[in-house]
């Protein structure tokens, strides 16, 4: 039996939430950008009812003639249907927002079957953390969707928790849960674990509790002093209260525990009293290919990050340096160990990250999802040829196979080696430069020792340079396959995927560049070495410059942060003037003298390199 779905179609709902009301707009959204005027079947409808002995968040499917009946345990019921509807009737993918998926209007659309019933969700709360999102953040507050399309995008991937510091009274509306931050328990003011007022400092909570309690959340529990005073019994207590004071209010709100320094250690070695409805969340590395986990039938949640903000070695703009497989294995080790209430993930900027998120969608579904198979389905529903038409399984593997050449292509280092972020490029280069311009070349550079180890500066430049080699042999190969795959498709390869082959190419690029300036350097072929100086600070600028681009709706998305390449640039400026004072010196005119239209002032060394530079490309400079 099928049911005829056309713009004709009513869509009813028994009762007015705001998440249904709205996830009802947007479905007749859906159906006027699908779907083309023509070919209506009217009088045919569908409605959609409240079947509270359904499990939570669960929905049937029954089709009876020119009727098609949702049948919903609650609002987020009713919301994942009709996502669900629309993307299996009508086409439309969970981020066809974000990849600007293109859509040709036809007549209508058919549900095939009698009855089916939505599987649940093998997790039972499932969230993006969106409260760190300085290019997001920036770009919705000018794009008036911008919000909207991040909870929808959520709610599409079956998500019902969010951190969000913006439009969080939106996102409620939604359907989604407020996860509160983990480093201020209750969303209260900081508030000790061993205090001589306790009246006081409940008073605090129960005020916090009291404002917050209207929007649904996920209550974050605990005391920001663990670390400065590590008693158990102080720290057990408090968390006691605290749970007792919301569920005097809120008998059935989730409890949270972010299990991070003293606090983990007092839970692992097992000296924390908790109550038994308080899940503790854990905060593996994305790289640990277990989560740590307590065992079946403990509830425990799981805390992941796709955008590490670490200075030295995140990856604010680019994709996991490593790949998400071993992502994919921390996620399953979690399942296996039993972390089955809570899996957050803190999903940066969301643009690196969507087809990351999208096996991360199908693992808290599905936790034995067959992660290849499912990155080929997110490569065939997003990449399209010019003509909209699929992509051949040859231009599909072109594809595939640039996007796992990204982890085995970027940097190592550390002891075990591991992937280094984009920064890692950058801010390396700077820690090394201030030792160089200092004359701190005798020592270990302090802030490259977690990552070179404490060894002199030309060991550590060494294998800095080792590691950065290695990654651009790979990388300056990557580049011309990935304008090779992309010869098939759309610009959006570009814009979703090459932009960030080139800013770590480029960020290489100008790294090695410093590395061989400072052999030049030590060999006293200043004048090679204020030129190779000049190249990576070029370098480094043209990796800071795709951050300012975008195209049609992402125009500007990247400019409003300052990239980490473009603090390189200026330091790279100002090493010139070492070699310029030793090859140059004391007259500084001597290496201009040979250009065309110098004068007989010193040029500034900047100025002076564009000059060379000018010359040798029009032949009038060696």
């Amino acid at each position: 039996m099928e049911f005829i779905l056309s713009r004709a179609t009513t869509v009813e709902a028994q009762w007015a939430g705001a998440p249904v009301q709205r996830a009802v707009a947007r479905f007749r959204r859906d159906l006027e950008m699908t779907l083309c005027p023509t070919g209506m079947t009217p009088g045919n409808r569908m409605m959609i009812c409240l079947a509270p002995a359904l499990p939570a968040e669960s929905y049937t499917l029954d089709v009876s003639g020119d009727l098609l009946t949702l049948c919903a345990a609650d609002d987020l019921g009713a919301v994942y249907g009709l996502l669900d509807l629309s993307r299996d009737a009508l086409g439309v993918n969970p981020f066809w927002f974000w990849n600007e998926q293109r859509f040709e209007p036809k007549p209508f659309a058919t549900v095939t079957g009698q009855r089916s019933a939505s599987p649940a969700a093998a997790v039972t709360l499932r969230g993006w953390d969106l409260s760190h999102t300085p290019l997001l953040d920036a770009w919705a507050n000018e794009n008036n969707q911008g919000w909207e399309m991040a909870f929808e995008a959520l709610l599409r991937c079956r998500g019902n928790v969010v951190r969000t510091d913006r439009c969080a009274d939106l996102a409620a509306a939604m359907g989604l849960r407020l996860m509160q931050d983990p480093r201020r328990p209750l969303g209260a003011a900081p508030q000790p674990a061993s205090v001589q007022d306790i009246p006081a400092r409940r008073a605090v909570w129960e005020d916090a509790i009291r404002r917050q309690k209207a929007l649904p959340r996920v209550w974050s529990l605990g005391c920001l002093d663990a670390g400065r005073h590590p008693d158990a019994e102080s720290y057990s207590a408090a968390v006691r209260e605290q749970s007792t004071l919301v569920r005097a209010s809120l008998p059935g709100a989730p409890l949270t525990l972010f299990l991070e320094g003293s606090a983990a250690a007092m839970y692992h070695e097992g000296r924390l009293d908790l109550p038994a409805d308080v899940v503790p969340v854990l905060t593996p590395r994305p790289t640990d290919s277990e989560a740590g986990g307590p065992g079946p039938g403990i509830r425990h949640g799981l805390w992941v990050e796709l955008c590490s903000r670490d200075p030295m070695t995140g990856n604010p703009v680019t994709p996991l340096p490593d790949g998400d497989d071993p992502l994919c294995e921390t996620l399953k080790g979690a399942w296996r160990s039993g972390v089955r209430t809570l899996w957050m993930v803190d999903a940066g900027d969301l643009r690196p990250y969507l087809e990351t998120l999208d096996l991360v969608s199908a693992l808290w579904c599905r936790p034995d999802t067959d992660t290849e198979a499912r990155r080929t389905a997110y490569l065939r529903s997003t990449f399209r040829a010019p003509d909209n038409w699929a992509l051949t399984d040859t231009s599909l593997d072109d594809l595939s196979v640039c996007m796992r050449a990204w982890a085995q292509s970027t940097v190592r280092c550390g002891y075990p080696p591991r992937a280094m972020g984009e920064n890692f490029l950058s801010r390396a280069v700077r820690a090394l430069a201030g030792a160089w311009l200092c004359g701190r070349v005798d020592e270990p550079v302090p802030a490259l020792v977690p990552v070179l180890g404490q060894h002199p500066f030309a060991q550590q430049l060494s294998a800095f340079r080792a590691a950065c080699e290695e990654a651009l042999t790979s990388f300056e190969t990557l580049l011309p396959g990935c304008s090779y795959a992309g010869r098939a498709t759309t610009r959006l390869w570009k814009d979703a995927y090459v932009i960030y082959v080139k800013y770590y190419l480029y960020a290489l690029r100008g790294a090695v560049r410093f590395c061989r300036a400072r052999e030049q350097y030590l060999g006293r072929d200043y004048r090679a070495c204020f030129a190779t100086l000049g190249q990576g600070a070029d370098d480094f600028a043209a990796a800071a410059a795709l951050m300012q681009g975008g195209s049609g709706l992402w125009t500007g998305f990247y400019a409003s942060a300052v990239p980490d390449c473009a603090r390189t640039v200026p330091v790279m400026v100002s090493l010139m003037a070492l070699p310029r004072a030793a090859g140059d010196g004391p007259d500084y005119t001597g290496w201009q003298g040979a250009l065309p239209g110098a004068g007989d002032a010193p040029m500034a060394d900047f100025a002076l390199y564009r000059a060379m530079l000018r010359a040798r490309e029009e032949g009038g400079e060696p």
